[in-house]
Parts: C-alpha cells; sequence; structure tokens
C-alpha cells in the first residue's frame, strides 16, 4: 500500500493485508479471511478507499443481516486480483450461485452456435423433437434463453428433474401460457431444462459433462472452488449450506416449494440437499466461488484462445434481443444494465450505478451477483449462503455492491 489510498503490487504477489500487525477483521467478530493476491492492472490501480468502503459494506451484512457466510472477488486483465471471505466463508468456499447459474450453461450454447450445431433461431423441436406437443412447435432456442418462451411455471421439480426420462415427459405435457416471442416472463427453472437436453441431443453428451469439458476445464474455472454443475455428492458435501434468516412474517409469504413436508423452509430445486445439487439444476444449481465466477467473466471479456466466436460472444453479452423500458434489457444470455437512471427499480437496478451501460451480468436469489464491464474490464461477483430477504424481490445490497465495485478504478 502507499499512503496515496491505492493498492498496487507486482503481478503474482500474494500479500497478507495488516493493520497494527493483525490480521484485518470484520465487524462484530466476522474474520476476513486473507491472503489477497494483488496483480498488476496494467497501469490501473485501485482505489484503498473504496476497497475499504466495500469491505465495510460486507461486514455491514455480516452484522445486520445477517448473513453466515459471504465472499466477493474481483477480475481484471483475465485474472483475479481480490478476494475475501467473511464469516464461514473463506475466498475458497464453494456456495450455490442460484440464478446467475444460468449465464454459465448458456456459455456451453454460445460454443455450439459457433461450431453451427444449433442456431438461436431453430425450434426446440428441431433437436427435441416430442417438446413440440401441445402447441410448442413455434418455441425457439432463442425464445427459451430470453424467456419469452411463455411456460414459465410448468411442472416440474425435485425429485423428479433429477430422472431424465421424468424431465421428458414433462416437456411433452407441457402447455404455453401466452404466444411465443410476445411477452417476457422469467422463466426461474424450465427453460434451462429444456436447454440442457438440447445441448444433451446435439452432443450426445450430458449437458454437465459437456460444460465441463469443453468450456469449464478449457479455461481453467472447472471445479467446486471455482466454478461447477453436478459434481458428485462427495463434492457437494462440501458446499457452505443455503439457508434462510427472514423475519417471521416474510416467511410466512413463501411460496410451497420452498417448504419441506414438516413445514420448514428448505432451498428449492433440491438446492439444500447434496443429492440436488448432484443432478445439475442448470437455472440455479451451479456452485463455486466468488473467484471462479470473476475469472469466467474475464474470459466472456477476452474470449481466451478464441474458445468462442467473437461474433457470437459479442452478441451473447452485448445484443440487446428484449427491451422493455424501464423493466428489463436482456440480450440472449445477460441483463445489460442500460443507463443508470433507468436501473432503479428495474431487472438491472443490481448494477447500481457506477458501471457503464455496457455492462452485462446476472443477479440471483439470496442477492448473488456476477458482472463484467467491457469499458473498464472489471468483474465482480459476490456469493452468499443465506437469503435475508423475499426471493424475486428487490434488496438494495446488490445495488449498493455493484456501485463501489464499479469505483474500484481510479
Amino acid at each position: 500500500m502507499n499512503s496515496g489510498g491505492q493498492i498496487h503490487g507486482r503481478a503474482g504477489v500474494d500479500a497478507h493485508l495488516v493493520e497494527g500487525g493483525h490480521a484485518v477483521r470484520a465487524a462484530a467478530g466476522h474474520r476476513l479471511h486473507q491472503p489477497i493476491r494483488l496483480l498488476n492492472l496494467g497501469g490501473s490501480m485501485l482505489n484503498e478507499s473504496v476497497l475499504e468502503q466495500l469491505r465495510d459494506r460486507v461486514r455491514q451484512e455480516m452484522e445486520d443481516g445477517p448473513l453466515e457466510g459471504a465472499s466477493f472477488a474481483v477480475g481484471h486483465d483475465g485474472d483475479v486480483v481480490i478476494a475475501e471471505g467473511y464469516g464461514k466463508a473463506t475466498p475458497e468456499t464453494p456456495i450455490v450461485m442460484m440464478s446467475p447459474s444460468k449465464t454459465v450453461q448458456d456459455a456451453a450454447l454460445w460454443l455450439l452456435i459457433s461450431e453451427g450445431a444449433l442456431r438461436p433461431e431453430d425450434p426446440v423441436a428441431v433437436h427435441i423433437p416430442e417438446f413440440a406437443a401441445n402447441g410448442k412447435d413455434a418455441v425457439t432456442i432463442e425464445h427459451v434463453m430470453t424467456h419469452t418462451a411463455g411456460f414459465p411455471f410448468p411442472p416440474l421439480d425435485w425429485p423428479e428433474w433429477a430422472d431424465r426420462g421424468k424431465r421428458l415427459q414433462a416437456f411433452v405435457s407441457w402447455t404455453l401460457d401466452y404466444e411465443p416471442g410476445t411477452q417476457y416472463g422469467y422463466h426461474p427453472a424450465s427453460g434451462s431444462w429444456v436447454l440442457a437436453e438440447a445441448i444433451a441431443r446435439v452432443t450426445g453428451t450430458d449437458h454437465r459433462d459437456f460444460l465441463r469439458s469443453r468450456v469449464l476445464e478449457p479455461l481453467g474455472v472447472a471445479g467446486i472452488n471455482g466454478v461447477s454443475l453436478g459434481e458428485p455428492v462427495t463434492e457437494q458435501a462440501k458446499v457452505l449450506e443455503h439457508t434462510y434468516a427472514l423475519p417471521e412474517e416474510t416467511a410466512a409469504l413463501l411460496p410451497p416449494m420452498f417448504r419441506a413436508p414438516d413445514g420448514t423452509i428448505r432451498a428449492p430445486g433440491g438446492l439444500g440437499e447434496p443429492e440436488g445439487r448432484a443432478a445439475g439444476f442448470p437455472g440455479a444449481g451451479c456452485v463455486g466461488t466468488p473467484s471462479g465466477l470473476a475469472r469466467l467473466y474475464q474470459a466472456y471479456l477476452h474470449n481466451p484462445g478464441r474458445l468462442w466466436d467473437p461474433a457470437v460472444l459479442a452478441d451473447a453479452t452485448g445484443r440487446i434481443r428484449v427491451n422493455r423500458p424501464g423493466h428489463v434489457q436482456r440480450t440472449l444470455s445477460m441483463y445489460v444494465a442500460g443507463q443508470p437512471s433507468a436501473r432503479p427499480g428495474s431487472e438491472q437496478q443490481f448494477f447500481g450505478s457506477a458501471v457503464s451501460p455496457r455492462a452485462f451480468g446476472h443477479d440471483g436469489q439470496g442477492g448473488n451477483i456476477v458482472w463484467a464491464d467491457p469499458d473498464s474490464g472489471l468483474s465482480f461477483a459476490f456469493l452468499t449462503n443465506t437469503v435475508t430477504f423475499m426471493p424475486g424481490q428487490p434488496n438494495g445490497r446488490a445495488a449498493e455492491l455493484s456501485t463501489l465495485a464499479g469505483r474500484l478504478l481510479s
């Protein structure tokens, strides 16, 4: 550190931040796990004052949230430059990512689009013929990826969706709530399973294995301490379990999917159980760390080894396909921040106010967030295992963390 209130360092230097000779600790006794890896940012430097504000905001959540565990990471120039953990989470502690998982599986679809194995405009039934039943023949891959397919909440849940045969039976039985492409309605689970099956049909490989072998391993982020989907039960047992710390009046409003048979609150979709996570629920079941996510999103910025066709990657992360002013802006796979004035109250509000309009990313249950900003070159991820507000409802924490992270470069 220098006296100018900035952090800088040589590439590859591992530093333990200390104050008065003692490791930094979070407020109320919450441990701030070190080390932090500091990298040369190509002439840019991190603003130490803003970094401390970011830490303080996480500490506030640990004390007032109350969060059991939380961690964040910042990426730049293709690598991770900061990774910190609080409470029961170290920077290496695997946590369920929830809805940012969708942007992980989609990276496998980008690869297939790059190779010409499928196209966004393909009807789903071209690849999954039985899906066409009950008037779904016009649904395209693009409709499913952009949440405009028309079947946001069809009947399918854990443990049935762990059985491929039962998933396929469900696909046949589903009907449409509206004509595909005419409305936007977030599909929290159903669409991701259809896309997973499309991957399996095109490649002859389970979606989990294809994602791991063709995307995550080549990018060097595979595994529960990086980014993973459907790792074995033995690995899932290492995850910091998803938990709920909701006010009583909020908990009473949770829908049935959040209730176990005995009435207790549980993570939906089997995500509170190692067996459920091993099923590889692609809409919310990725497991990993903020470091893994921040590094993956650096790959989305830099396309190392030209893993994807550059035009496909640019389209998936930058071309607006769903534009509902004041409500949502989406590409094939991502939310796009848009103008700061339009973010409050929209599905993009988690970006905060400091990132550029071109920033792309996704948020998820519990306030989990990940984004990358093509203008600054930053990527940022925050994960917690604790849900403290109603799932699906806005919360100011994500926007505040993103705003601070977006201001880290001087």
